[in-house]
């Protein structure tokens, strides 16, 4: 049996063991490099720590030690005596009685006794259900939140990169199997053609490669045909139409393909813009409290990369750490060339401006608060001018979606009650219309109109 001293240590050594694995953790996702030497220390003092404890721990639970007895001189001459030190020697390893393994095998392993309480038992269905309605939640909550824990716990242990690179397609690669060869010959015909292309999809970051994304736009292309014409000749049983005119829709949804694969990123280009554009102003404010602390430049980048509150500054920051910690740019290298693919004209000046004031020696702490109070000021005008404009929005939807069709029932009532007719059509009929078609679809275009002129909304 162990004694209380050894267990107690045991539990002492864990407790470094962790704590230790914790300072190594710490050591290596350090932004603050000045920290570093501090860490270093106390790592050093635990494993001295570690050490004692493990000697300690060996002492107490090895067998006694035998040390060889001092030989007593024949002269009685006082001479000084020198410590052999005391090392247990190595024993044979005795076998346990087969009986006792039997027994150590058939003993019920006791476990505590919050395991043993209900909460660890397996429930029944309508036990599950109570539990649920007495804590107001509901299934797809804990499946959700167990998806949620085993992500944070994946992302936990997963090894960081540093960079960023696209993974493999498998669209991508079925089409450049079969059209890789006719795409390079393309952009190689025409280069002009396909300039603003690549320019689109360098700037809404599309995961893929520009001659990759040519390759798919071709192979949709060629099977959008034969694909249409199938399906417009099957629906030509309840159709009856000429196989002419399925042929000329074949055709021209072809070409509408085409050109919807080439104009499709840059009408991503304005969203992201619009996105980059509100998320500007917080995200300065803390790249300006990054600078102030005095830290390197490019961890105020990786903070942004590695916030989730960021989602569209997040894919321009990670441009910005591939180009140094992959492709080996200086900042100044990498914020110019991230700076000519970004669609938000303010994020270009900001980066400009990172730049001049890198390049010259400036304060960027300096540049980043008067940044980032400019940027703040005209969101809070934005935002005035927009909450304006809702309460214009607002009485004219209330005077023409809510007070007219009103009017319009009472007036219908009245003409009902008299017996006439509006327009050849009776009340009757003109109410439901009214009711189940008109003020629908003149929500839905209001909303529509909501959409277009409010996109933030």
């Amino acid at each position: 049996m162990i004694t209380e001293i050894p267990k107690n240590m045991l539990v002492i050594l864990k407790q470094l063991e962790s704590y230790q694995l914790y300072l190594l953790k710490l050591k290596k996702g350090l932004g603050d490099k000045s920290q570093i030497p501090a860490i270093e220390n106390k790592i050093k003092e635990l494993n001295l720590k570690l050490k004692q404890l493990n000697s300690k721990l060996t002492y107490l639970v090895s067998p006694k030690p035998i040390s060889k007895p001092l030989i007593k001189p024949q002269l009685e001459i006082p001479k000084p005596q020198l410590e052999i030190p005391k090392i247990p020697l190595p024993q044979k390893i005795q076998e346990p009685p087969k009986e006792t393994l039997q027994l150590v095998v058939q003993e019920k392993i006791i476990l505590p006794k919050s395991f043993e309480s209900e909460t660890f038992q397996n429930l029944n269905k309508k036990q599950k259900k109570k539990i649920l309605s007495d804590l107001k939640l509901t299934q797809y909550d804990i499946k959700e939140y167990i998806k949620r824990s085993e992500k944070e716990r994946k992302a936990h242990f997963e090894k960081k990169e540093d960079y960023t690179i696209y993974k493999p397609n498998p669209y991508g690669e079925f089409a450049n199997k079969y059209m890789k060869k006719h795409s390079l010959n393309l952009l190689a015909k025409y280069p002009k053609v396909f300039g603003p292309l690549f320019q689109h999809i360098n700037k809404v970051n599309i995961s893929m490669l520009s001659t990759t994304y040519v390759s798919l736009m071709l192979l949709f292309t060629l099977i959008a045909f034969p694909s249409l014409l199938i399906f417009f000749s099957v629906l030509n049983f309840s159709f009856k139409l000429n196989f002419l005119i399925i042929t000329l829709i074949s055709i021209v949804s072809t070409v509408l393909t085409f050109f919807g694969f080439y104009f499709y990123p840059g009408s991503l280009i304005t969203q992201r813009s619009r996105n980059i554009k509100n998320e500007l102003p917080f995200a300065l404010v803390h790249m300006a409290a990054v600078a102030g602390s005095g830290a390197n430049p490019i961890s105020m980048f990786e903070l942004i990369a590695d916030s989730e509150e960021y989602k569209e500054l997040k894919k321009e920051t990670k441009k910005i750490l591939n180009y140094v910690n992959l492709f080996g740019y200086n900042l100044s290298g990498a914020l110019k060339r991230a700076s000519q693919t970004t669609p938000s004209k303010e994020l270009k000046e900001v980066f400009e401006g990172i730049i001049t004031t890198v390049d010259t020696g400036g304060s960027l702490k300096n540049y980043l608060n008067e940044k980032s109070k400019d940027a703040l000021r005209d969101y809070q005008q934005r935002k005035k001018k927009q909450v304006e404009a809702l309460a214009t929005f607002s009485d004219v939807y209330t005077a023409i979606l809510i007070a007219a069709p009103l009017l319009l029932i009472v007036t219908l009532a009245i003409i009902n009650s008299i017996g006439g007719q509006l327009g050849g059509f009776d009340a009757k009929t003109l109410s439901i219309l009214g009711i189940y078609g008109l003020i629908p679809l003149m929500n839905l275009g209001f909303m529509g109109f909501l959409k277009v002129s409010q996109p933030d909304l």
